[in-house]
């Protein structure tokens, strides 16, 4: 029986690393607009959010009045909490995504019941979300950014519920960008330890390696499973090279949610920092 679980769930995780690793252009048609001078390697990154954030509030002033998310107590902290741009919209999955003032873009998962924030100079997107498809239309002179969005149009938007990339120069190497996901599996009645072994399993990919994993908990008591690994892939410019990924589990009250880092194993390890703060001041609350 719990070789059956290993394989089901296995090959749902799988999914996302089968599509990093090897990625072919989507045949779809996508609306186009105006070609972005890239000059500033910091200007397309900028422009993306602005316009994402503007879609936010066109979105917010559209749409009919409804309930607002679950209010969460933000942990207490010296100095006051960003504010947003615009008035979170929640989608029909349960999911929110808004701009902050710091240019950071707060997500909150009301069914998971996790709120997260990702950084500045991280584009933030949602699968069949309006911004997705903005965010798309903007990559005519980042066909780093393009492919990674191709990468995940497959996947199923129920679990894979945010995907946030960074194409900025410090985060590429040979044409691979920086990819941050959010997954929650709903009704995933697995302890975190069965959910740990399945991910400890060897993955089907060209020299793979299990680099490290553990356990670990928060100030909060909120246990986690951290797992790091690498493999080969392939880049947009066809290029192979090593990739980096870096995962933490953990259980909510309807099922396990899994913050994924997916990046070059060449480019600079300031990330996997960033990436570890992200996740110590995520926030957990019950729906």
């Amino acid at each position: 029986m719990v070789r059956k679980h290993a394989v089901i769930y296995i090959t749902s995780s799988a999914m996302l690393f089968l599509i990093l690793a090897c990625v072919t252009t989507p045949a779809v048609s996508v609306p186009t607009q105006q070609s972005i001078s890239t000059t500033d390697p910091n200007a397309f990154a900028t422009m993306v959010a602005q316009a994402a954030g503007a879609l936010m509030t066109q979105t917010a002033e559209a749409a009919p009045a409804m309930s607002s998310p679950i209010p969460i107590e933000p942990p207490a902290t010296e100095t006051p909490a960003p504010t947003p741009t615009a008035t979170p919209v929640t989608s029909v999955s349960g999911t929110s995504l808004t701009q902050l003032e710091d240019g950071s873009t707060q997500f909150i998962d009301n069914v998971a019941g996790v709120r997260l924030s990702i950084p500045a100079g991280w584009v933030a997107v949602r699968l069949n979300e309006a911004e997705y498809f903005q965010v798309w239309s903007l990559t005519v002179d980042d066909p780093v950014l393009q492919y990674a969005l191709a990468g995940i149009q497959n996947l199923d938007p129920t679990q894979y519920r945010l995907h946030a990339f960074n194409t900025q120069p410090d985060y590429v190497y040979e044409g691979q960008g920086t990819q941050i996901s959010f997954k929650f599996v709903m009704g995933d009645a697995r302890a975190l330890e069965q959910v740990a072994e399945d991910e400890k399993q060897p993955k089907v990919f060209p020299e793979y390696a299990l680099i490290s994993s553990e356990f670990q908990v928060r100030p909060d008591n909120l246990q986690l499973f951290s797992i790091q690994e690498q493999w080969q892939g392939i880049s947009s410019t066809n290029t192979p090279l090593t990739l980096y990924y870096k995962g933490f589990s953990f259980k909510v009250s309807s099922g396990t949610v899994t913050v994924e880092l997916t990046m070059p194993f060449n480019i600079n390890y300031e990330v996997v920092p960033a990436f570890d703060q992200m996740i110590s001041e995520m926030s957990v609350f019950t729906p």
